[in-house]
């Protein structure tokens, strides 16, 4: 500490904070309709802001600058903490973060007003910043989803350092004659802006991991999916279902699989046009999935109009029965639009997996059957013709 004056490690701090508050906000340029980044660039304009007043005083009374200063540290630390609980899918701790950070800015006006002490002020946002460093990584510990929790571990490890920074600035007196001045408040400052520079390069870094692996993983899951109805596309969908099925057989449970095509789907598309068509997709999609949550199944579009089930630990007989059941649900939800209302019926061709593997050959066999369902008359239900299900009750 000898070599370097704080005014010189202030300086050295004051313009590191600036640089990476600028530098993470030109993140923003390019995930600006984004509300974790937004709220994580604020937290740290609002932390150089706070720095900035350190080393340049308002022209205030010295307690309104302090409280000023304060303040800005409490809403970068608030503004934090709601983006990390946004990360993790938590709801924003509103009301209890709003309460220790008025409390606390309560007890630095008192001794900043009516009972000065600069060790005790310093004391204080020791504690505030455990307190906040503790709580953003218990989010990230707890509650990171599982395909961001590496990112989120590292972070939390971060904040985690941070908070044992200020563990051990509390713990150092405040330099004798300070007299209220925080610029001379000795080896306790020194400290906090010496390891808080290089905390805070890790703090940014961890920042921006987790930004850029939750946007691998939104990118690989729109990998995955129909970019119109939003269900697994046709890609994800075999390939998920072969592990599946291999699965199934290999514990020598039933795995079934049902082809779903809506019925004079081009006559909607000749004469209302393809844009209502994908409507009527979008919507037979949605009416699909509310039928089938809760249930632990595979669906996806096959392609055009056709939808792809995959159920395991599902045998014929109830197969036929969900069948029936989807068949009767899409029939009585129709599309209701400007203009008119749109019928949605579907014809659905159903098979069982045998001894021999294959997702394929399983879906042949479904197509099959969905050939006998529409020479039925369409909005028909049929089975593979190799199982015979039990009658429906």
């Amino acid at each position: 500490m000898t070599a370097l004056d704080f005014p010189t490690i202030a300086a050295i701090g004051l313009l590191l904070n600036i640089g990476l508050a600028a530098g993470f906000s030109l993140i923003l340029l390019v995930l600006r309709s984004q509300p974790v980044p937004r709220l994580w660039a604020a937290s740290l304009w609002a932390g150089a802001v706070s720095t900035v007043l350190v080393s340049v005083p308002l022209p205030l009374p010295a307690a309104v600058g302090i409280l000023v200063r304060n303040g800005f540290a409490v809403l970068g630390s608030v503004l934090m903490l709601f983006g990390v609980a946004l990360h993790v899918g938590r709801r924003v701790p509103l009301r209890p973060a709003l309460v220790l950070g008025g409390g606390y800015l309560l007890a630095i006006a008192w001794f900043s007003v009516a009972r000065p002490d600069l060790g005790i002020r310093l004391a204080l946002y020791s504690v505030l910043i455990i307190i906040w460093k503790t709580w953003e990584a218990w989010l990230l510990l707890r509650h990171a989803p599982a395909d961001v929790r590496r990112s989120c571990r590292l972070a939390a490890a971060v904040f985690l350092l941070d908070a044992a920074l200020f563990l051990v600035r509390a713990l150092i007196p405040v330099a004798p004659g300070a007299d209220g001045d925080i610029l001379r408040a000795g080896l306790s400052m020194n400290v906090t802006y010496v390891g808080g520079m290089f905390v805070m390069l890790g703090h940014t870094f961890a920042l921006v991991l987790m930004i850029v692996e939750r946007q691998m993983v939104d990118l690989r899951r729109l990998a995955r999916r129909d970019g119109l109805t939003g269900l697994l596309n046709r890609t994800a969908l075999m390939g998920d279902g072969e592990q599946h099925l291999a699965q199934s057989l290999h514990q020598q449970r039933p795995f079934a699989a049902m082809l779903l095509d809506l019925d004079h789907f081009k006559r909607i598309n000749d004469t209302r046009g393809h844009p209502v068509g994908d409507e009527v997709l979008h919507h037979a999609a949605r009416t699909l999935q509310r039928s089938l949550r809760g249930r632990d199944r595979l669906l996806g579009r096959y392609g055009g109009e056709e939808f792809v089930l995959l159920l395991p630990d599902t045998g014929m007989e109830q197969a036929m029965a969900l069948a029936e059941r989807l068949r009767a649900t899409l029939e009585a939800s129709p599309l209701h639009r400007e203009g008119g209302t749109i019928g949605i019926t579907a014809s659905i061709g159903v098979a069982v997996a045998d001894a021999a593997p294959g997702l394929e050959s399983l879906l042949a066999r479904a197509d099959a059957a969905l050939y006998r369902a529409k020479a039925a008359g369409r909005n028909h239900v049929a089975c593979d013709l190799g199982v015979e299900p039990a009658p429906l009750a």
